[in-house]
């Protein structure tokens, strides 16, 4: 009896940490990049959806590890981020050109520090092997390199039209403003970024036949670059716009699978937070029971260039959570698994319904620096 009884207690001590390797491993390969490994069988989901922390080293291999699997078994390469339409434009562009300079010059969203740019660099590699089928959308607000791409759109030599030539001029020669200067209003209606935005807009709207025969096929682009209704919500309208601009791409280009990379805040699909982009998305009638919510958890996340007293070590997890420092203390505690970089594992192994409620899966980082 004594024998059973210990056999028992080994398997339920063991047991959720053998779900937890069984759930995925993010490792290096034989490169040196991150590569995700599972035996979960994901060919009824349609839609993923990946609750990330923004600046934090090791998530970029993450989310390169993750579309790589996604993109080999299940031919997903489509992919939302938290960007607006001219960001796309150019990140798409450096896919198929593999010119830098689009995304550096100046640096944009997800492009100013070294570990994005490594994920751009690696993904143009690997887009190279798919020939060329990654597709990047934007979904959020736009940026002010929406004036580069309204210059690159420009037919070289094409003679522009009088009753748009000095608006036309001004695009042209204006420089940008700083890298990833933000045009969205947060609420303050008056800002001068939104304003510029706005000025070229009214002008586009007011000429959009001239502007059309101006710019030819590229008027498309910039059609939806200029009429990004995302860029005039308040921030907290954002997950309703950015849902939007999903619904609308997927509608407009057939699209039936992809992913979404895109902060914490917009992945909660707990009750608390049922406006969130993941539970519009999971309640939409075309991706209901066919969405995958992963959500990153990360113990001791800081600002490692902060003077050692101001360090501080902070438990960092989905809103819904993050306070309960036991719970996360105790998550890693559990599951966290030493052989591999990263561990991905089901949320209701956790056993705890603020966990399971708000996510299906729950990837662990541990003691990350800030980038």
């Amino acid at each position: 009896m004594n024998r059973l009884v210990l056999l028992l207690l080994c398997f339920l001590f063991f047991a959720p940490h053998s779900r937890a390797q069984q759930a995925g491993c993010f490792k290096p390969g034989a490169d040196g990049q991150l590569v995700f490994t599972t035996d979960i069988d994901f060919s009824g989901n349609d839609v993923f959806f990946l609750g990330e922390f923004h600046g934090v080293y090791g998530v970029p291999g993450i989310k390169l590890a993750l579309l790589e699997h996604l993109a080999a078994h299940y031919g997903i390469t489509d992919v939302f981020m938290e960007i607006g339409h001219s960001s796309a434009w150019l990140y798409n562009e450096y896919l198929r050109t593999g010119d830098t300079a689009l995304f550096s010059s100046p640096a944009i969203a997800y492009s100013q520090k070294q570990p994005d740019r490594d994920f751009w660099k690696n993904l143009y590699a690997y887009n190279l092997t798919l020939n060329h089928s990654i597709t990047i959308h934007g979904m959020d607000f736009e940026r002010m390199e929406f004036l580069k791409v309204l210059k690159l759109l420009m037919p070289p030599g094409k003679e522009k039209p009088q009753p748009i030539a000095a608006m036309l001029t001004y695009i042209d020669t204006v420089s940008i403003p700083t890298a990833n200067a933000d045009i969205h209003d947060k609420d303050e209606p008056g800002h001068i970024f939104n304003a510029l935005y706005d000025s070229i807009r009214r002008n586009i709207e007011q000429n959009k036949q001239l502007y059309s025969q101006y710019y030819g096929a590229g008027y498309k682009v910039v059609e939806q670059i200029m009429f990004n209704e995302n860029t005039f919500a308040k921030y907290a309208n954002r997950n309703a716009a950015m849902y939007h601009n999903i619904i609308k791409a997927a509608q407009e280009q057939g699209i039936r699978k992809f992913i979404v990379f895109a902060g914490l805040n917009h992945a909660d699909m707990s009750y608390a937070a049922t406006q969130s982009l993941c539970n519009r998305l999971s309640e939409t009638p075309a991706y209901k029971h066919k969405l995958t919510s992963i959500a990153m958890v990360c113990k001791n996340c800081y600002d490692w260039e902060l003077a050692p007293a101001y360090r501080q070590a902070a438990y960092r997890a989905p809103a819904t959570y993050v306070s309960d420092t036991t719970l996360v203390s105790n998550i890693f505690k559990r599951f966290y698994n030493s052989g591999c970089s990263y561990t991905m594992l089901p949320s209701a192994a956790v056993n705890d319904s603020r966990v399971s409620n708000c996510s299906q899966y729950i990837i662990l980082l541990k003691d990350q620096r800030r980038f």
